[in-house]
């Protein structure tokens, strides 16, 4: 580079501006914002104070002087055993919940020696079996004091979880987690074949049964878990923006809730129960009004259409993840910065739990020290950047309450939108939701791609790969970890099991799902203690709904 161009390149960037004047949302916002855009807006009856409705300003009067938000950082890592000495290290790193990844067979039902689970155990996540290997996963850990969750599409895991907790003693009333119960929203994240999006729309899929009878159970037994309803992260990933993430998690709860009360759940009960994962993107002020809104629109609809009169029910509690795909493999370390930022915005708009992912996010599961730094991330808003001594602290910006209240006015016009059409499975079956997800997609990947959406290190302030930083990538020992539980597992599933029991535990849960209405859970619950895989137990219901034993085609049923 000449002389004369170096001059140029640094007088362009000492002069460069704003050139953007919408949010993430496509929501323009002003230069300027003063008391003139307030008006309409009644302080006390849009605003509150924390901890009264319509809870814009927190879910609690205290919010962090009562309590702390949970760090809730995802986890998992190769075998059980190799995942339990991780758990043991980041607890006594500072983090106060379990949030269970699992590997890809695990997270589609497959036995961990058939062919399309070859290469991928252990990989992005934890291997989960069977009843034998949760409890091996959680052996030593102090179940009754931290908070668990998991994100397997069906709640298999969970349920292992409750009776691994029955076996150690504990009381399952004071157990504290969230459930995943994906079956409304966990098939459109992808824009997978709208054939399928349609069955399982339609109400007659087992799974969906499973799921709702395990939310159900919930709401009648296990007084501080909470249905993980929905995850709007996973929606947010799949490139919708912040207004259609919080209106399509409000028309998720709203066929949610129908359910139960259908089942006989008070409405109250039921509402209180529901507590959705969302996500942190990039856009700080925006995420910070996103989810100011979602508490008043959350307050407001359930009071105007569901009648809910119980202030703990409408008031919405909810779990943040920093978005995931806002970390870039180039540049990784620049990651930490968008944790940061994430995570502080997350603070500042009042969330219950935060999950920061670790730097290196995009290349492989994430280190030791990576981990460890994503906790670090955490502690340091927590205790050393003041942020949490005051209640809503954005709250009196004039931007902050304007963005809000726009943005409020945006989710429920995409909630009424979506009742209209008949609620949210309604616009699933129809092929709506796939379709608004498409577009969504390709206008953000356009964006990104023409550089109208800065990325730094992707399409500004670019590196030659040679000369970025590589983290230290881990991947499971084959040889010391995976080979050996693999063994350990099939030796055990093949010659160590009551198989005529197993087989009956089986029969029985298969003639009750096809035969009766009856809550499948108990069942389920038999059939794990029975040992029982969890790839069995999937297989199973899968009969049920005529569809092959195996989601890969590769097993028939052994019994």
């Amino acid at each position: 580079m000449s002389d004369q161009l170096r001059k140029e390149k640094i007088t362009e960037a000492y002069r460069e501006a704003v050139t953007d004047f919408k949010t993430d949302s496509g929501i323009p916002v002003k230069g300027l914002y003063t008391q003139d855009d307030l008006a309409g807006i009644d302080v006390h009856r849009d605003i509150g104070l924390p901890g009264e409705y319509p809870f814009t300003r927190g879910h609690h009067p205290k919010m962090y002087r009562g309590k702390l938000w949970n760090i809730r950082n995802i986890t998992g890592l190769s075998t059980p055993k190799a995942y339990n000495e991780r758990l043991r290290y980041l607890i006594g790193q500072g983090m106060t919940a379990i949030e269970c990844e699992l590997d890809n067979p695990t997270f589609y039902g497959l036995e961990p020696d058939q062919p399309a689970a070859d290469g991928h155990l252990g990989v992005c996540g934890t291997c989960l079996h069977s009843l034998k290997d949760v409890e091996e996963m959680l052996e030593g850990l102090p179940l009754e004091a931290l908070s668990f969750s998991s994100a397997p599409a069906v709640p298999d895991v969970s349920q292992a979880y409750i009776l691994t907790a029955m076996k150690h003693g504990c009381d399952i009333s004071k157990l504290r987690g969230l459930a995943l119960i994906p079956h409304f929203y966990l098939f459109n994240t992808c824009v997978p074949d709208q054939e399928y999006i349609t069955f399982i729309s339609s109400r007659t899929s087992t799974i969906f049964r499973w799921s709702n009878d395990f939310l159900e159970y919930i709401c009648r037994n296990l007084s501080k878990w909470n249905g993980w309803y929905s995850s709007g992260y996973d929606i947010r990933e799949a490139f919708c923006d912040a207004v259609q993430e919080i209106a399509y998690s409000i028309a998720i709860r709203n066929e949610t809730i129908r359910e139960m009360v259908r089942r006989g759940i008070d409405v109250n009960v039921a509402a209180q129960k529901l507590m959705p994962v969302l996500s942190v993107s990039q856009d700080f002020f925006e995420e910070v009004a996103k989810f100011r809104a979602a508490r008043k629109i959350w307050a407001e609809t359930l009071k105007r259409d569901f009648g809910v009169t119980d202030q703990n029910a409408l008031c919405l509690r909810f779990h943040a993840n920093i978005a995931g795909s806002s970390f870039t493999r180039q540049q990784p370390l620049v990651n930490l910065m968008r944790g940061t930022l994430g995570c502080l915005a997350g603070v500042l708009g009042g969330a219950m739990g935060i999950q920061v992912p670790s730097y290196d996010e995009a290349w492989a599961t994430p280190s030791e020290d990576a981990a460890t730094l994503a906790v670090r991330t955490q502690q340091i808003i927590r205790y050393e950047s003041g942020v949490p001594k005051v209640a809503d602290p954005m709250a009196g910006s004039y931007y902050v309450e304007w963005l809000t209240n726009e943005m409020a006015q945006r989710i429920e016009a995409e909630v009424d939108r979506i009742e209209k059409m008949g609620g949210w499975l309604e616009a699933m079956r129809t092929g709506w939701v796939k379709r608004e997800l498409e577009k969504s997609q390709i206008a953000l990947q356009g964006k990104i791609e023409s550089g109208e959406k800065p990325v730094i290190g992707v399409n500004r302030f670019i590196i030659p790969p040679e000369e970025d930083f590589k983290p230290k990538r881990y991947a499971p020992d084959v040889s010391r970890e995976v080979e050996p539980y693999l063994a350990e597992y099939v030796e055990w599933r093949d010659k160590k099991r009551d198989k005529e029991k197993v087989k009956r535990v089986l029969e029985k849960l298969y003639n009750t799902a096809r035969k009766t209405n009856d809550d499948l859970v108990p069942c389920v619950f038999e059939a794990l203690k029975a040992d029982a895989t969890f790839a069995e137990v999937r297989g199973v219901l899968r009969m049920v709904d005529g569809l092959e034993y195996d989601w890969a085609g590769e097993r028939k049923n052994p019994f």
